[in-house]
């Protein structure tokens, strides 16, 4: 029976165990379904090319084991198999490929291959999100099928665009734009022309990312959803209530009309690494708070808020989850031949901070893979939820990736590549992540420079010119950041040539190009401004 043939029926409390009765797991049970999964994909594993290289030729016979055995992998252990699509060597066939970006300009996209197995759980577990992003109580739902669902993701073969085509076989939804007209228009289009449909139609559920949502957000205004000119005589009765409702109430009141005045949300669901900084305006502008979702390439949709929409809990049947501790990530940092500890679920600490580390099930390829992502542990329960497993909250990339909107993921490679390119006399440099005043993420560029002879606003425009001309050049990622969210990603401040090599004679130890500590970045501005008596100032 479908979930569409469940909703006529109204089996709701039926629905609700089937997609959302993980959520009433004890760690024990949870921890249960995590080592018989990964049990069964050991078996897979052993019988593949892949498998024996990456367990060196071994065959754990338990969890335990496995996690002795196997060391931690990044994507160059696979990429000679993944990227040329090399079925016969894997656990289990894949029936298609996901794709995604390696690391901005660099390198070449990464793909993931996806089985049928591991498609049916994608796809429950995607139906749960959107279960949960209409409830606000355990049990109760508005989700009934049939809604106007304004979709705000890339299309296939991204991860995202997958959703259209799994929903569309368990229930119908009126998909804005429709999905075959989708796959042929410009990530722009798509919203413009979703926006539109909404207008007219009316929206019940968004699925967005982030960075978009709130872009969107800030530059709504009546009849923006498209370049045509709006056309009142396709819009519903109730639409046109609704949009003689808000334009009076504009007018009136002088205020600019928000989506929440238009549009009246079922549910909100939004993904991205920089939600946590901005959810609560999209809260404002649409009236219902997000429910935040987490996947990727690699792993699928592995986590999900609840009902109460404050804290994510993975999916047991998606990964076998582990996590590395901040602590531990720090050695590894500082010293790259250091293997980090990694803890499970039922090992963590409230409060805490951990690289996420996966290892697939149903066939999938990845063992032991370092995501790249962090998370705080916020609980280990919700006791006023009835929730017995922990709750946690996504923070960003690991410290040697700037994430700028969910758009690029640039490194240090990227960053040595542009100013190479460039051939500015760029001494030496480090970068941070930081956040303009309106939450919106950008790339903080520290650089000494070679020459004294230009005035340092004329200097500091002349790298910004250069710099971001070659980050177009070797990612062409960062480009859509300026044409589709409007923002310019990219700040430099320039320091006295030497001030990292001070700061280095200082305190013994090298200064993290990437992302380096809060300390270590007031002791380098410290020696740039001269407070120690050898700077020379901060320009």
């Amino acid at each position: 029976m479908t979930l569409e043939q469940k909703f006529r029926k109204k089996q709701y409390d039926q629905i609700w165990q089937r997609y959302c009765g993980f959520l009433d797991l004890s760690v024990p049970e949870f921890m249960e379904i995590q080592n018989r999964l990964m049990l069964e994909q050991l078996e897979l594993y052993a019988g593949c090319e892949l498998g024996r290289r990456i367990m060196k030729g071994k065959r754990p016979a338990s969890v335990a084991e496995y996690r002795q055995v196997v060391p931690l992998t990044g994507y160059e252990d696979y990429a000679d198999i993944l990227l040329p699509k090399v079925d016969s060597a894997l656990p289990s066939k894949p029936v298609l490929w996901i794709e995604t970006t390696w690391e901005g300009g660099k390198k070449p996209v990464k793909v993931a291959p996806y089985t049928e197995n591991m498609l049916k759980t994608h796809k429950v577990n995607t139906i749960a999100c959107m279960i949960l992003a209409t409830s606000n109580k355990k049990g109760r739902f508005t989700l009934r099928g049939g809604e106007n669902f304004l979709y705000g993701m890339a299309q296939l073969p991204y991860l995202t665009g997958l959703v259209p085509h799994l929903i569309s076989s368990e229930m119908w939804m009126n998909f804005m734009p429709p999905t075959k007209d989708a796959a042929a228009m410009r990530f722009s289009q798509r919203n413009k022309i979703g926006f539109k449909m909404g207008l007219q139609k009316g929206v019940d559920l968004f699925f967005g990312l982030s960075s978009v949502i709130a872009k969107i957000s800030d530059t709504f205004t009546l009849g923006s959803g498209s370049g045509e000119k709006f056309n009142i005589l396709k819009v519903t009765p109730k639409m046109s209530y609704r949009l003689l409702k808000a334009w009076i109430n504009s007018k009136q009141n002088k205020v600019p009309i928000m989506p929440k005045d238009i549009w009246t949300l079922k549910g909100l669901i939004c993904a991205g690494t920089d939600t946590a900084a901005i959810r609560k305006k999209i809260e404002n502008y649409w009236g219902v708070r997000p429910l935040e979702i987490f996947g990727g390439t690699e792993p699928t949709c592995i986590a999900t808020e609840t009902w109460s929409k404050d804290g994510m809990v993975f999916f047991p049947d998606a990964c076998f989850y582990e996590f590395i501790p901040k602590s531990e990530l720090e050695k590894n940092i500082d010293d790259e031949s250091y293997v980090p500890n990694t803890y499970l679920l039922d090992e963590l600490v409230a409060g805490n901070e951990y690289e996420l580390v996966i290892s697939s099930f149903k066939g999938g390829a990845f063992a032991r893979y370092r995501m790249g992502d962090i998370f705080k542990c916020l609980s280990l329960s919700k006791e006023d939820d009835g929730v017995n497993l922990p709750h946690f909250a996504y923070v960003d990339r690991h410290p040697g990736i700037i994430d700028l909107a969910g758009f690029t993921r640039i490194t240090e490679g990227t960053i040595n590549e542009a100013l190479t390119l460039s051939k500015l006399d760029i001494a030496d440099w480090f970068a941070l992540k930081e956040f303009d005043e309106c939450n919106r993420a950008f790339l903080h560029l520290y650089v000494e420079v070679g020459f004294n002879g230009l005035h340092s606003a004329v200097a500091k425009d002349i790298i910004k010119e250069h710099l971001s001309i070659y980050f177009r050049y070797v990612d062409t990622d960062y480009n859509d950041l300026k044409y589709l969210l409007g923002i310019d990603p990219l700040v430099i401040t320039i320091i006295p040539a030497g001030t990292i090599s001070r700061f280095a004679d200082t305190f013994g130890r090298r200064l993290r190009k990437m992302n380096p500590s809060h300390f270590d970045v007031i002791e380098v501005l410290k020696i740039a401004r001269g407070e120690n008596g050898n700077g020379q100032g901060v320009f």
